[in-house]
């Protein structure tokens, strides 16, 4: 198993480190290690699905409970390493990984202490679908910066019945930026101002960095979703609406 693999597989769930706790799934037959997670806030769903992957030998769920210091752990390890579950009485209770010179064990959660990630019974109709490319990934991402105390971001249709994503807008007098965005498919209007969270969109455009471009589609009804496709990576993330008093 390739510890960067790991490493970018951790990067897109974990959102630096605002997710510690999950259930990894493996499955043999499909060559796949899978995740679902919910943030403490319970507004953002996280899916991610590495393809291809044979580093376990099994079937299994894995308790992860603090991904921050399995992560840490890894640090010790060489770029490849083999993996080893570690049972009593059949329960997993360990993941041990080795590269030859150094092994490190990682000690598992009992399934039960973590949160289970809901399933979205029902996708609404998306109405706009905005292009995520370099170019307003990167204003995006300097834009929370600028903005560091801002948490969320709005979408909305100006005076000229365009679309704009804004960080910091309000009806008072405030530092605010305005970004024009790119919509396809003929999806490219709203009937009422959106707002989702900024902290999480930055973080999830930073985690999936190595993906070109991407799309946001977005409801009226209150729901955003994005999905990246790279390499053996699909990584989905679904936001729900942030209510606020403008």
């Amino acid at each position: 198993m390739k510890k960067q693999t790991l490493e970018r597989f951790i990067k897109k769930y974990s959102l630096n480190n605002t997710i510690e706790s999950v259930k990894w799934n493996v499955d043999t037959k499909n060559q796949q290690l899978k995740t679902s997670a919910i943030t403490e806030e319970k507004n953002v769903l996280v899916s991610v699905v590495l393809s291809k992957f044979d580093g376990i030998a099994e079937d299994c769920e894995l308790g992860v409970n603090d991904t921050s210091k399995l992560n840490k752990m890894m640090g010790v390890l060489g770029d490849e390493f083999t993996a080893k579950l570690n049972k009593k009485d059949d329960k997993i209770t360990s993941i041990s990984l080795e590269d030859g010179d150094t092994e490190m064990q990682f000690v598992t959660a009992d399934l039960s202490v973590i949160p289970n990630a809901p399933n979205l019974k029902k996708i609404p109709d998306f109405n706009a679908e905005i292009v995520l490319d370099e170019e307003l990934i990167n204003k995006f991402i300097k834009a929370k910066g600028a903005l560091a105390d801002t948490d969320i971001f709005t979408l909305l249709m100006n005076k000229k019945q365009k679309m704009e994503l804004v960080l910091g807008h309000s009806t008072l007098n405030s530092n605010k930026i305005k970004l024009g965005v790119k919509t396809q498919n003929n999806k490219d209007s709203i009937t009422r101002n959106i707002n989702f969270s900024a902290r999480y969109l930055k973080e999830i455009l930073t985690a999936n960095g190595d993906c070109d471009n991407a799309v946001l589609k977005v409801s009226d009804a209150g729901l955003a979703t994005i999905t990246f496709i790279k390499d053996e990576f699909e990584s989905t993330y679904y936001m729900v609406e942030i209510k606020t008093a403008e």
